[in-house]
């Protein structure tokens, strides 16, 4: 299989895993907290077929039914809510089954019979042992998830009931604020912890970071650096005098140094070394007060647990690295170009780029050796983009989840819910807007797609 095809193939599942996992995230969440979803669709539509129905419950009178799992209810229970019903349910373990019900009728508008007794569609199926009749008014119905696989691959979607009706029994608005917000940010959760378990899957590949040294990633050229002869790989012992435990404190140690002789030991090639470097205190944008760039080494997990708190660490970073990104921009320490973000063909590329680096980099030499260190570079994007879109859909924009979590702690504040028809015109007229910018932003990426160049 070819490279460019592996990698469109990979991009599809990523992208589409990353919405579902999202939808699943919500339908969790919304489940455990006993709210209606009615649907849950992989993929869009057009409709390729129905999985299966999940089990649901109903109560008439002051019984409540279990519904079987595929069982369809044959009404709409939208309109037969409240309405004169007949039953037949099977007693099993305590709870009643339903096995097959019938509802009156409403002809010509008028008012059902209240005594459902005497309708004249009355089952009449002989009775089985076990099974009882259950005759009354439909207080209540959740007739269980409709589990749905459509055509187009992209992702997946819930269907909540009740999303804008507080008037719904077991919908979203009709839930209590503090559950409708976590249901909200369950999707985003999701895709945080999807970032948390693909972090281990990185960190088991290329081992944890040592927290307690500093290794010189890159030096640049030219640079105060470069000049005293530091090199790509040394490892900072000490600077001005103080032992090195963490790079923050070379970093610190370096600006009480501009313009002056700081001395290093280093290690390099199991030697000690002393070197003098003076920091500039004018440097480039892109560059520090020595030219180099510094980091962790990285030494292997003994286990896959000892991944999971550094996994958690490294998803925060990026997180506090996304929201402070405007910030950055207007402070002038990141340039709008290097923050721009790719659309879907900026991604595609780097996805392409991503696979044939990786690829390459287990491929076998004509000697069956193998690269020194494979890269890992799809995983990294496939982090980047699972925290970006748990990020942004937690912005305070209407019609994302962040823009109703929102509008739920006005409702908290003020002690009274928005009016359902203002928050339907609010999320409906951000939608527009929001879709609207979303295309301008689309077609300027496939006309001027952002050049990423993996090193």
């Amino acid at each position: 299989m070819s490279t460019s095809l592996l990698g469109g193939i990979i991009f599809v599942v990523v992208f589409a895993g990353i919405i579902l996992l999202h939808e699943f995230g919500h339908f969790i969440a919304a489940r455990l907290l006993k709210i209606d979803v009615e649907e849950f669709a992989i993929g869009f539509p057009p409709r390729l077929a129905r999985l299966w129905r999940g089990k649901g419950s109903m109560k008439i009178g002051d019984k409540w039914l279990v519904i079987p799992r595929n069982f369809d209810l044959p009404f709409d229970q939208n309109v037969s809510l409240h309405q004169p019903a007949k039953a037949v349910a099977m007693e099993h373990r305590n709870k009643l089954v339903l096995r097959s019900i019938k509802v009156k009728s409403i002809e010509n508008g008028t008012n059902p019979d209240p005594n459902p007794e005497e309708d004249s569609n009355a089952i009449t199926i002989p009775l089985q042992p076990g099974e009882v009749r259950i005759n009354g008014i439909i207080n209540e119905i959740h007739p269980g998830t409709e589990f749905i696989l459509n055509w187009i691959p992209l992702g997946g979607y819930n269907k909540i009931k009740g999303e804008e009706n507080p008037d719904a029994p077991g919908g979203m608005a009709s839930a209590s604020p503090w559950k409708r917000i976590i249901v909200l940010l369950a999707g985003a959760s999701m895709n945080l912890l999807t970032g948390v378990l693909v972090y281990t899957l990185f960190f088991s590949q290329i081992g944890i970071p040592d927290t307690k040294t500093t290794v010189i990633a890159s030096v640049n050229s030219p640079s105060p650096a470069q000049q005293a002869g530091l090199q790509a790989g040394d490892v900072v012992l000490a600077a001005g005098g103080e032992n090195i435990t963490n790079y923050n404190q070379l970093i610190s140690i370096t600006h009480t140094y501009l313009d002056r002789p700081m001395p290093l030991v280093i290690l390099r090639s199991g030697k000690t070394l002393e070197i003098t470097v003076t920091p500039r205190s004018v440097y480039p944008s892109d560059q520090g007060p020595m030219g180099i760039s510094i980091g962790e080494p990285f030494v292997p997990a003994r286990t896959w647990f000892e991944t999971v708190p550094v996994a958690f660490s490294a998803t925060w970073q990026d997180i506090t690295s996304l929201l402070s990104l405007p910030g950055r921009i207007i402070a002038g320490t990141i340039s709008p170009q290097a923050a721009q973000i790719g659309g879907p063909r900026s991604v595609w590329n780097l996805f392409q780029q991503a696979v044939s680096r990786d690829v390459t980099s287990r491929q076998t030499t004509s000697t069956g050796a193998t690269a020194a260190r494979p890269t890992n570079y799809t995983l990294l994007i496939i982090i980047s983009l699972t925290i970006t879109v748990a990020v942004a859909n937690l912005l305070p924009i209407p019609a994302l989840d962040g823009g109703r979590i929102f509008m739920t702690l006005i409702e908290i504040v003020m002690r009274r819910p928005i009016p359902a028809k203002y928050q339907v015109m609010i999320n409906g007229i951000g939608f527009i807007i929001l879709i609207t910018l979303l295309g301008f932003f689309y077609i300027k990426d496939i006309i001027f797609p952002v050049n990423i160049t993996l090193p």
